[in-house]
């Protein structure tokens, strides 16, 4: 059984009150002659301790009520479906470049890498009505544009707010700190993941792995890498070398980022986090990624539930009003005078 807790127990000091009607016999009395050669009336001493009593629990019963006791509620443990989601969407400029089409038709309307994501991302929100979604959108720095909560149309207006833009430098390691930091004091309720959408080429220094990996495993987050890509980056590494003129070929260039998202792709497996690496060039590709995404965070997640806690003030008010309309009763029936 839990125990009784009060909400304010400085209020229990004035339980000694309750001694008074002990103490003061507080029902009027007649002058009459002495009784003592009487035989004792054994049924009026106790009427008359019994309402002494009943006024002393009167009291006691107030002041409990208003030092409001409680009980807590405990915890239920329970198994439901879904997951806390943070999605880390780079928004750098070369998220800008279009996707190859999976509409292979003459009129196929070319999109963007991150034109895609978000189109993709938004049905997969759709689809997830048991999920929390948070939002991070980064490039050379990182902005929480919707906190991790069950408000689904803020996280779909972060995301359809998002939009590359050309900074140079990109803050990964900053991006997924500030995902990380949505996990802070919340209770572990369900599956967490941490869903970074990026077409790579980004470095993280080693001390910021550190940091990185203890904060993976404090929070017990699953990274999750969907590495959009659209063939060779068109980066400043298209244009003719410095006093060499020679201009690196297309397969040069693919050579160069392959070499960067595999390093990227070995430094998240290096953190020795639960982590899995989705690489897509296509919005169709984007979308059986973002699918097996779902079922992979679809499984039964066991949480504890906590159960508000049991106020008990109002029993305590209930009985002292029923004492006192007993008191109120005996009064009623008290000898006013003794007649002539």
């Amino acid at each position: 059984m839990n125990a009784l807790h009060f909400f304010k127990p400085e209020l229990l000091w004035l339980l000694p009150l309750a001694l008074l009607p002990l103490i003061s016999y507080g029902v009027k009395q007649f002058n009459f002659p002495g009784l003592e050669d009487w035989p004792k009336d054994f049924l009026s001493d106790w009427l008359r301790w019994g309402v002494r009593v009943l006024a002393a629990l009167t009291l006691a019963a107030l002041v409990i009520a208003a030092a409001a006791p409680f009980t807590e509620g405990g915890t239920v443990t329970k198994v439901g479906e879904g997951a806390e989601i943070v999605v880390v969407l780079d928004r750098s400029g070369s998220m800008s470049e279009n996707l190859q089409s999976y509409d292979q038709s003459v009129n196929a309307k070319p999109i963007s890498k991150i034109e895609a994501a978000r189109k993709v991302l938004l049905k997969f929100m759709e689809q997830r009505p048991a999920d929390t979604f948070g939002v991070v959108a980064f490039n050379a720095a990182p902005v929480s544009v919707a906190p991790l909560s069950a408000d689904r149309e803020l996280a779909k207006a972060a995301m359809q707010s998002a939009e590359a833009n050309s900074s140079g430098f990109t803050a990964l390691n900053r991006a997924l700190a500030m995902g990380l930091d949505y996990f802070n004091n919340r209770p572990f309720t369900a599956s967490r993941l941490i869903l970074l959408v990026s077409d790579g080429d980004a470095v993280i220094e080693p001390a910021d792995r550190i940091i990185l990996k203890n904060v993976f495993k404090q929070t017990r987050a699953k990274l999750i890498w969907v590495y959009v890509h659209a063939g060779a980056e068109v980066t400043q590494l298209s244009t003719v070398i410095a006093g060499d003129n020679e201009i690196i070929t297309n397969e040069a260039l693919a050579k160069v980022e392959l070499d960067q998202n595999l390093a990227m792709n070995k430094l998240f497996e290096e953190l020795e986090i639960p982590y899995q690496a989705f690489e897509v060039n296509s919005e169709a590709g984007l979308q059986q990624a973002v699918a097996e995404i779902g079922r992979a965070t679809n499984k039964p997640t066991r949480y504890e539930y906590r159960l508000p806690r049991q106020d008990y003030a109002v029993y305590f008010y209930m009985l002292t009003m029923g004492l006192l309309g007993v008191l109120f009763w005996l009064k009623q029936i008290e000898i006013k005078a003794w007649k002539a």
